[in-house]
């Protein structure tokens, strides 16, 4: 499969049009973005009608601009950037984008797929349990009949279906307590009622979705799983938005 660079496109018209929060939340975003070593494309708006080599895109309320056949492209108006649910439902969906297109789409291969699917399982979960089972049948039913740029084309469009609405509460605390499981073995009757009742605070809306992350990431340091340390859900973009979850 062709080598592809990893852009990000952001119109050319907030670059310098906006209230001094909003471009103090660009500035992070694009700094971040360049730490990944991605670059960023400044596109002016006679080029939205164009098909253009980015995986997301940020411009003003109501911008539309062209997406690839294979997936939805993630995009996100300049004021949503202080609208922390949707800016952490953006962030996922362009590194996760970004992260498939390094570990797989460049060196493409079937083993690569279904690593790349098992380190995203939970975080797939949190966001669709249809999406979750589809998948799963999708990648233990790989044929040797079809092409592999037409697996992974395939898959690409499945897995940004599946993580084109962000996920709810109910969402969040399937995946949190399918995680949380893998200590039973390891923890007292006490620190388990703990972790539930922690999990289910969260589901009800009364404590935000970094408690329950935080506690089960201490668990996971305490008694370390490889399986569970690579899942990308503890890791799905880059740390200088971990705060995030304070707010979700």
């Amino acid at each position: 499969m062709e080598r592809k660079v990893n852009y990000l496109g952001i119109s050319s018209e907030i670059m310098s049009n906006s209230g001094h929060q909003l471009q103090e939340k660009l500035a992070l975003l694009c700094h971040t973005i360049k730490d990944e070593k991605i670059g960023i494309m400044q596109i002016e708006p006679q080029n939205r009608d164009y098909l253009l080599p980015i995986y997301g895109y940020i411009g003003k309320a109501g911008d539309s601009i062209v997406s690839p056949s294979n997936f939805i492209l993630p995009q996100l108006s300049l004021d949503q950037l202080l609208q922390p649910i949707i800016l952490d439902h953006f962030l996922t969906q362009f590194f996760t984008l970004f992260d498939y297109q390094q570990q797989v789409s460049q060196s493409l291969s079937k083993g690569a797929l279904i690593k790349f699917h098992s380190r995203y399982k939970y975080l797939i979960m949190a966001y669709s349990q249809v999406a979750y089972r589809e998948l799963g049948r999708y990648i233990a039913n790989l044929s040797d009949e079809i092409s592999l740029d037409e697996i992974a084309s395939k898959y690409q469009q499945k897995l940004m279906r599946a993580l084109s609405v962000a996920p709810n509460r109910e969402g969040q605390t399937n995946a949190l307590m399918h995680m949380a499981g893998y200590f039973k073995r390891d923890l007292s009757s006490q620190q388990k009622q703990e972790m539930s009742q922690t999990i289910l605070l969260y589901r009800q809306g009364v404590m935000p979705f970094s408690k329950p992350y935080n506690l089960l990431q201490y668990w996971l340091s305490v008694y370390p799983d490889d399986y569970l340390i690579h899942q990308r859900y503890f890791s799905p973009y880059p740390q200088a938005f971990d705060y995030l979850r304070e707010q979700l």
